[in-house]
């Protein structure tokens, strides 16, 4: 399939592994194709776990900051507007704390 690669090929070339990519499958992060029982990532979708990845690595965010931060942005991604959306959107206060 042109332009797509095994998600083992796609992970060895973002340096992770394919576990981590499957888990920003399961969190709706990424889309994968599924051709004969294998997993395939467009390129795309590598631009994009690669962008997750360095969310994960560089700026330590959790999940629910990189959710927020994937459902505001658009491809190209900028690294220099995390910040800034993570202000603008603080988390909302926890309920297990309410009324200590």
């Amino acid at each position: 399939m042109p332009g797509y690669q095994t998600i083992s090929v796609a992970a060895a070339g973002l340096e992770t592994d394919e576990a981590t990519l499957l888990d920003f499958h399961r969190k709706g992060w990424i889309d994968a194709v599924d051709r004969n029982a294998v997993k395939y990532l467009a390129a795309d979708q590598r631009y994009r776990a690669k962008y997750i990845l360095y969310l994960c690595r560089t700026k330590n965010l959790e999940d629910d900051q990189i959710q927020l931060v994937l459902s505001v942005q658009r491809p190209p991604y900028s690294a220099a507007q995390v910040d800034e959306i993570l202000k603008l959107n603080p988390p909302a206060p926890s309920s297990t704390n309410a009324g200590s």
